[in-house]
């Protein structure tokens, strides 16, 4: 069919260089396109009209009923309801207000990718994960009063309930790519026992049958970069809490793990002998030794002859002579810049503990040593009281100014509260104990351990 001559698919806008990159073109001649790139500048000329050219379909470009295919619906998720959201908020707020390093939560990212990442088949992804944010979110709002006590611990103990039901389903069929999730599951699921379990039993079978199982399943080569360091350097603070506490070893001291501390040391922004994963080091290796000295202890009690153990009670102390002087040397170079004052309280509080910590490996067993005629390092009273002061003051200046979690601070107080000798440096511990316990309820065990030990003890105003 002919184009009439009012037809204007007949008339060109356009210079042929324009039309072909789909360009914009200024009309005139030559245009402003063109003479800014210096090239001819050619329009097409209009086919008269009484020649009736026949429009031609490019058919390569175009589709038939035949071979038109409708791209696959996808829909988005649906949104989470507005409780839910609420939850989530106070989970972010938790993880801010409870730092386990002192450091930037730069994990949270990776939190939010393991939820994401496992998503795909489902309308909410990753349910374990979800649950125990959702768990630990509702469980702190409750515990500072944003939420009605009895509505936000039923919604917290439901999430709870199904992250462990999910995270037991997940490890029945894990997969290498659910292993982040299960990690952050059982971490999470940990800290939310520490909220609500006064004796602390849950969380140390979380933390022993859990996340230090699967690391150790992982491998030290696993944790040196990318998102299983981030994991590992949040985790390790658990784990050196736990041996300390309880008087346990760790798999942390074995050589293959105290290479991976020394690597993550030496490719910090702070110098290896500055860093508090060079006093984490050392604070594994000494309850390390202090699970061999209970042993060794243990095997002399009551046999008149330790004669034949004279060696293996010398190396027990040249170790704790070694440790103590790689403490001094710590805290001798340890330099903290104004921007890790977080850091420099955590280190602070966990040097003078560790310190004690050190110096009872023995002198609770003094008389065994003195009668094997083997000198151990121990402080005397002026220097445990000085480390007993640095505790104290530390932690209530980080509790009154600074985002470290109250957790961190357990077995330091524990460890003050067994030197407290005086009723004053008693009140002292318990107060900080108590503040420890309006969010982490597990103070209680430790409140109560002290109470008996100090009820046993003469006690001086």
């Amino acid at each position: 069919m002919p184009l009439g001559p009012f037809d204007r698919r007949t008339k060109r806008f356009r210079c042929i260089t324009c039309a072909a990159s789909h360009s914009k073109c200024s009309g005139c001649i030559p245009c402003m396109r063109c003479q800014k790139r210096s090239i001819r500048c050619v329009f097409p000329v209009s086919p008269p009209s009484e020649n009736g050219h026949v429009i031609m379909l490019d058919r390569g470009k175009t589709h038939t009923i035949r071979d038109f295919v409708a791209p696959s619906a996808s829909y988005p998720r649906a949104p989470f309801p507005h409780a839910t959201t609420r939850y989530f908020f106070y989970f972010d707020l938790f993880v801010r207000r409870n730092s386990f390093t002192g450091r930037e939560p730069f994990f949270l990212a990776d939190v939010q990718n393991a939820v994401k990442s496992s998503g795909t088949m489902q309308r909410y992804p990753c349910p374990c994960l979800l649950d125990a944010m959702l768990a630990l979110g509702a469980m702190h709002a409750t515990l500072i009063g944003a939420l009605e006590y009895q509505a936000g611990l039923r919604f917290a103990t439901e999430s709870y309930m199904k992250s462990v039901a999910g995270l037991r389903e997940a490890v029945t069929s894990f997969s290498s790519s659910q292993r982040d999730t299960i990690l952050w599951t059982t971490l999470f699921l940990g800290l939310f026992e520490l909220m609500q379990d006064a004796s602390g039993q849950k969380w140390l079978q979380h933390m022993v049958f859990g996340t230090s199982k699967a690391l150790i399943a992982s491998g030290p080569a696993t944790c040196n970069s990318g998102t299983m360091r981030r994991f590992f350097v949040q985790a390790r603070s658990f784990e050196v809490c736990r041996s300390i506490i309880f008087n346990q070893p760790s798999f942390l001291a074995a050589p293959e793990w105290i290479d991976l501390t020394d690597s993550l040391s030496k490719s910090s922004v702070a110098m290896a002998q500055d860093s508090l994963d060079e006093l984490l080091k050392l604070i594994v290796l000494c309850s390390a030794l202090r699970a061999r000295t209970a042993e060794f202890i243990e095997s002399i009690t009551g046999r008149p002859n330790v004669e034949g153990r004279f060696l293996e009670a010398m190396s027990i102390a040249t170790e704790g002579f070694n440790l103590r002087e790689s403490l001094e040397s710590w805290k001798g170079s340890a330099v903290f810049p104004p921007e890790r004052r977080e850091e420099m309280l955590l280190s602070t509080v966990w040097y003078s503990a560790t310190s004690i910590y050190l110096s009872g490996n023995y002198d609770y067993d003094l008389p065994h040593w003195q009668a094997m005629g083997v000198g151990v390092q121990v402080l005397d009273s002026a220097e445990i009281a000085k480390h007993f002061d640095a505790i104290i003051l530390t932690v209530k200046e980080a509790m009154r100014a600074s985002s470290l979690s109250p957790l961190m601070f357990l077995f330091p107080l524990r460890i003050a509260g067994a030197r407290a000798k005086q009723r004053w440096q008693q009140c002292l511990v318990k107060e900080l104990l108590q503040e420890v316990r309006k969010n982490f309820i597990v103070a209680d065990a430790m409140l109560t351990e002290l109470a008996e030990l100090w009820s046993l003890s003469t006690i001086s105003s």
